[in-house]
């Protein structure tokens, strides 16, 4: 007697488990639902295992802490709703939990009720984990509003927001900072930071490792004693820095930023994501049609429009541009690496010949304006350092 087939019953049956129906197309094979779940999760979970080899093991009988930082969009929040699913199951099988999760969201605007609304519902879902939000009370946006284009703003906005997270890494004693960068957004920012002119920093930003984190400290209690006459009661005592290092972990780099907003539409009871990030799930194709004019975008964008039809397309080439970035080694010049500048804005290592290729001409002739010229005509000002090409240029718009 012939056994029974439950697949020969199936009009597309999945090619992985050919015991149901395929309902998805997940890099041309034609998947169910359970198998393509299944699919993200082992991504993330591979890169979890990597990571736990690479973090410092913990006194007996606790587990890791991990800071992930939450921009309300659609990749934090399958890496949220991903790590929550590797305790549960760990935790199902009587086993501790692996890690404890601070998830930071950096909000450079005023206080707003919807982001606190998201947040509550993010509190709710994920009991386990803690969420906070980082702002500035407005400081922030005002600085912001000062910036001369919306390029410059969408830049600094980013790169303090890595800053922020990584300071609250290191105040929460962290043993690595997760990003949720997919491998869409790393093909994103491999392009616009090369665009913006930081092309060196990429080793930097776009693997996983560790960098320095520069944080302050109160000073010393010889500075702290009561003001002298040549010291004004007006004036704060100078703060000491000191530097340590801090682990970047992107466990979804192996995923499709499409295949992440896939994962969340078939998910139970997903996690809330804030207006703003919610076109990225939605059919928008005509929508991106009615951009009047493109100097109204910022490099990223740009980017990220130019990514999302590329996506559709030829996904293999979305993941050859992050994984081939991701190959690029750090050189660092000098003998050691403690002589090494960095940039007071982005934080790589500074690349002083290759700011002045960028620069040309054109950068000759704004440096000698900036810095002023004296009687011999060999400049009487300092020469501007400890910020690379690409952030001065966002700075000046």
């Amino acid at each position: 007697m012939a056994s029974s087939n439950p697949a020969g019953s199936l009009l597309k049956p999945c090619v992985k488990c050919r015991a149901q129906e395929a309902t998805l197309d997940s890099r041309s094979q034609a998947v169910c639902r359970d198998c393509f779940t299944k699919f993200i999760a082992a991504k993330c979970i591979k890169q979890i295992g990597l990571l736990a080899k690479e973090t410092p093991t913990p006194h007996y009988g606790q587990p890791r802490r991990f800071v992930v930082g939450l921009s309300l969009g659609p990749c934090s929040a399958a890496l949220v709703h991903l790590l929550n699913e590797n305790v549960d199951f760990q935790l199902a099988r009587s086993r501790p939990a692996p890690f404890t999760i601070t998830a930071v969201y950096v909000d450079p605007h005023p206080a707003r009720k919807a982001e606190d609304d998201i947040l509550e519902g993010y509190r709710q879902r994920y009991p386990r984990f803690t969420f906070k939000r980082d702002d500035d009370d407005g400081k922030l946006d005002a600085m912001l509003n000062s910036l001369p284009s919306a390029a410059s703003r969408s830049d600094i906005v980013r790169l303090l927001t890595r800053h922020i997270l990584l300071a609250e890494a290191v105040s929460h004693d962290a043993q690595a900072l997760l990003l949720g960068h997919s491998t869409t957004a790393l093909a994103e920012l491999t392009l616009a930071e090369t665009a913006k002119g930081r092309g060196f920093s990429l080793p930097w930003v776009m693997r996983d490792g560790v960098v320095d984190v520069v944080v302050s400290r109160p000073p010393s209690s010889s500075l702290t004693s009561s003001p002298s006459p040549n010291q004004p009661a007006l004036l704060p005592p100078p703060k000491e820095t000191k530097t340590k290092k801090m682990l970047i972990y992107h466990p979804l780099r192996d995923a499709l930023r499409k295949e992440l907003i896939t994962y969340l539409s078939l998910v139970d009871n997903p996690p809330p994501l804030l207006t703003t990030h919610i076109h990225h799930t939605a059919d928008n194709d005509k929508a991106d049609k009615k951009v009047v004019s493109h100097k109204d975008l910022s490099i990223d964008e740009v980017m990220i429009r130019y990514f999302a039809d590329v996506e559709k397309e030829y996904p293999s080439v979305v993941a050859n541009v992050a994984r081939t970035t991701g190959k690029l080694v750090r050189l660092l010049s000098g003998d050691s690496s403690s002589s090494q500048k960095l940039c007071g804005l982005c934080g790589a290592p500074l690349d002083e010949s290759g700011d002045e290729r960028w620069r040309g001409e054109l950068g000759i002739q704004i440096q000698e304006e900036d810095h002023g010229e004296g009687e011999d005509g060999s400049g009487s000002g300092n020469k501007k350092g400890g910020v690379c090409y690409g952030c001065e240029r966002s700075v000046r718009g």
